[in-house]
């Protein structure tokens, strides 16, 4: 498998132009760069999210900018999003679907949508002369996924209210400056997202919501998860000042998984005739979670380096079963046939011997 290094480089950051901010940030990273602007660690959502999955691939991916060639989920996932958020912002006709509504019901709304299914991968960039069907063919179930997706969203169009079917973000990326409070030092982080989908309905209540293209597994670790995810969401909409969207007091967060999902615990199949669908009410101790999470990344830069000397593999049964299925890293890892043992440990969590 070939891998593509790109070094992490600075980012410049919206609305901030004596600002940059890098995911290669260490104790030894300047103050300022070459043009005085000051430098500083930059997080996502995804970033945070390899990190609590482990530690030594976020170094290798993030710190030293190894990439992993696109994968048919990859590009899957890729081509079902665009096709969706082209669905939204150009591909219907809302008077026409509110017609359909009224006449003929949910089949009605359904079938329209269905049939403006790109035939195609759709192109990016969102101007009329690129946003149109590239003519490259779907190869890998995209109409499936999206024909699952149109028909939950024809029973949200029955009921949903007038103007408020069509979010009120689509695909934003929103960027915060935040100074969090490391031992007692002051860290200045850029947070960054693109989040899918941002609703907010008649009574201005506001919803973020997230698109996966794969299958939903009823596990509580990926209930957590994806919590934490769209934690950061709702963190990063309080604390930016976007002129649309910052300050933003999120009530709902929820998911779509395309894929279907395990429709009881002991069947070894998913439900593949409609999506899996959740909403809840925004948790506050999902929140901190994701906050212990984003903290302990920050502690970790600032630990570190610069050469990984901080980061390091699962504990006990992470090759079987972590490294093994999951991981396309090994054959960089350092410390991919050694285990975490207690002794490496020490510095992270104040071990001692004999404790």
């Amino acid at each position: 498998m070939l891998f593509d290094i790109r070094p992490p480089k600075l980012n410049p950051i919206n609305r901030r132009d004596d600002v940059v901010s890098t995911y290669d940030f260490s104790k030894n990273t300047p103050d300022v760069n070459d043009e005085g602007k000051k430098i500083v660690l930059k997080v996502t959502k995804s970033s945070l999210g390899q990190f609590g999955f482990c530690e030594q691939q976020y170094f290798l991916k993030y710190r030293l900018g190894i990439k992993e060639p696109q994968n048919d989920d990859m590009l899957r996932g890729t081509n079902v999003h665009d096709a969706y958020e082209y669905f939204l912002d150009r591909g219907f006709d809302i008077n026409k679907a509110w017609a359909l509504k009224d006449n003929e019901g949910y089949e009605g709304v359904n079938n329209y949508f269905q049939s403006l299914i790109p035939e195609s991968q759709i192109s990016k960039g969102w101007d009329d002369e690129y946003a149109k069907p590239t003519g490259n063919p779907y190869t890998l179930g995209e109409r499936e996924h999206l024909s699952r997706l149109m028909k939950a969203e024809a029973a949200r169009f029955m009921g949903s209210e007038a103007g408020h079917f069509k979010p009120l973000g689509n695909e934003i990326t929103i960027d915060a400056l935040v100074d969090f409070d490391i031992n007692g030092e002051s860290v200045t982080v850029h947070l960054q997202g693109i989040i899918d989908r941002l609703f907010i309905d008649q009574n201005g209540v506001t919803h973020v919501h997230e698109l996966k293209t794969g299958k939903w597994m009823d596990k509580e670790s990926k209930l957590e998860n994806m919590r934490k995810e769209m934690a950061f969401y709702v963190y990063l909409l309080r604390k930016s000042d976007d002129p649309l969207y910052g300050g933003m007091n999120v009530k709902y967060w929820g998911w779509d998984h395309t894929a279907g999902f395990f429709s009881d615990k002991n069947q070894a199949h998913p439900d593949q005739n409609q999506i899996y669908r959740f909403v809840e009410e925004v948790r506050t101790e999902s929140i901190q979670h994701m906050l212990t999470d984003l903290k302990a990344l920050i502690s970790a830069h600032l630990q570190s380096d610069g050469t990984g000397n901080y980061y390091a593999v699962k504990p006990y049964g992470a090759e079987k079963y972590i490294c093994e299925p999951f991981c396309r890293m090994r054959g960089y890892c350092s410390k991919y046939n050694r285990h975490l043992m207690p002794h490496d440990l020490k510095d992270k969590i104040g071990w001692k011997q004999g404790r």
